[in-house]
């Protein structure tokens, strides 16, 4: 719809931005009966959850991205991980009707070079959209809080999902597999006759009935996480790794209450579609998930403007005047992503990113994996190839990511990726970037959603939207 078409028109609220967060709250307050104005300022639906073709990602970098929360980016291309970045992009520049590599030319780090590296650009735009890359990677929990929803909501049909079949540890230097159900557990050859027994316990105890795990959790609910696995489980080694960092995924002190829920949320998840706990969205997850509840909102009534700018936000006694392109609307509540926020700013969080676009499947074809690697912090990785339309068939993409500035933490990142790569196949392109949480100064009453954190899963997400519900808008299922 062309904004003019708004102008002087009323809503019970405007959404602004269709990020997951976002999409999940305009159609839960759209199917309670209200109306919803639903705005991005970019011409794609996904917000910090997007997915982009290539061309669509060097533009992001080059002149989509917000500054405040992505300040940096670096671009490797045809190059190894450790080498001189070919393109680093701090600044960015308003979109031009110049095609990408010429857009990228002026920030190369060596002109010298930059033939070389056009010529390995074109070669993969030539694929161009045979690729769906994330900028927030993330994959969903087979019994978590997002499938729940989408069954809730009835439009699962609108996505979908490819079971995550691999879940790995690097671990003195060597990939190992992480044992995901009994079966697993007996027929490893990694594990000890003795470790297998220890994990057996594990298992049971945290797929216990809901009573006998309420119990476990009240006798130990002020215990280290990792001193309960150690006393009560005599777990330690590769194994003690193994169930923090690729199960419980922790990264940092968690104490025991919330560690032994993480297993338990793993544990239960197996079996549900398969002998994986997680499930990777097609065509880039994140990005498909929130246009279905973007597609649910619209079909309660929803009114959606991409590639609109607002100008201008001011609260008066009766609500929200809302100034777009060529139109003015009004409306009784206004929610919004933090890159709406003129005033917002970093909040110290900091999460350093890297996507690694490869010549080869490393890790095999017709698979994904999640992989895990602890050096003095948990660095996540996602290993994805064309069997869930990431990237075009031959080729891989491994996403890493760890807290952490991009000076500080890009030696560990290229750490975990060399190991997990494994000499197996050669870099096409490397994206390095730096992305902040961003706070809002003065919130003037509008309704704030959460920049994407680090954690794997999108449980987090669909939590922060449910609070959100609850606080604003109680009329709301």
């Amino acid at each position: 719809m062309a904004s003019a078409e708004l102008d002087g028109e009323s809503f019970d609220v405007v959404v602004l931005g269709t990020g997951l967060e976002e999409a999940i709250l305009a159609s839960s307050i759209a199917e309670a009966g209200k109306t919803v104005l639903h705005i991005d300022k970019n011409p794609y639906y996904g917000g910090s959850n997007a997915s982009f073709s290539l061309s669509q990602l060097l533009e992001w970098a080059t002149s989509r991205r917000d500054p405040r929360q992505t300040p940096l980016v670096e671009v490797h291309v045809n190059a190894g991980l450790s080498d001189t970045p070919t393109f680093v992009i701090a600044t960015t520049q308003p979109i031009s009707e110049d095609d990408t590599i010429k857009q990228l030319a002026q920030y190369a780090t060596n002109p010298e070079l930059l033939p070389q590296a056009n010529a390995a650009l074109e070669n993969m735009l030539r694929s161009n959209r045979e690729y769906a890359i994330e900028l927030v990677p993330k994959v969903a929990l087979c019994r978590g809080q997002l499938v729940e929803l989408l069954i809730d909501c009835g439009i699962g049909e609108y996505v979908q999902f490819k079971g995550i079949e691999n879940n790995y540890l690097l671990y003195n230097g060597k990939m190992e597999r992480v044992p995901e159900s009994k079966e697993d557990v007996f027929a490893s050859t990694s594990l000890s006759l003795i470790e297998k027994r220890k994990l057996m316990k594990l298992l049971t105890t945290m797929n216990a009935s809901a009573e006998q795990f309420a119990d476990l959790i009240e006798g130990h609910r002020a215990e280290d996480f990792e001193q309960l696995l150690r006393s009560k489980f005599k777990l330690d080694g590769m194994l003690l790794d193994a169930v923090l960092y690729a199960v419980a995924r922790v990264n940092g002190l968690v104490d025991a209450s919330e560690g032994c829920e993480r297993i338990r949320k793993y544990v239960m998840s197996i079996g549900r579609y398969g002998r994986m706990a997680y499930l990777c969205g097609m065509y880039g997850g994140g990005s498909e998930i929130a246009q279905a509840f973007c597609r649910l909102c619209a079909v309660s009534g929803g009114t959606y403007i991409l590639n609109q700018q607002v100008s201008h936000i001011a609260c008066e006694s009766d609500g929200y005047v809302v100034r777009l392109d060529g139109a003015t609307v009004r409306a009784s509540r206004v929610v919004m992503s933090p890159t709406y926020d003129p005033e917002a700013c970093s909040n110290g969080v900091v999460v350093s990113r890297a996507i690694c676009i490869l010549d080869r499947p490393v890790l095999g074809e017709d698979t994904s994996a999640m992989i895990s690697y602890q050096k003095g912090k948990l660095v996540s990785l996602l290993y994805m190839t064309h069997a869930t339309m990431a990237v075009p068939s031959g080729q891989s993409v491994i996403y890493a990511w760890a807290t952490g500035s991009l000076a500080a933490t890009k030696p560990l990142l290229i750490e975990a990726l060399t190991q997990t790569i494994n000499g197996q196949g050669n870099p096409l392109l490397t994206m390095f970037t730096e992305t902040h949480e961003l706070k809002h100064v003065d919130s003037n009453g509008f309704i704030l959603t959460h920049s994407p954190d680090i954690s794997i899963d999108l449980d987090s997400t669909v939590s922060a939207a449910y609070q959100t519900l609850a606080r604003h808008f109680p009329f709301t299922k």
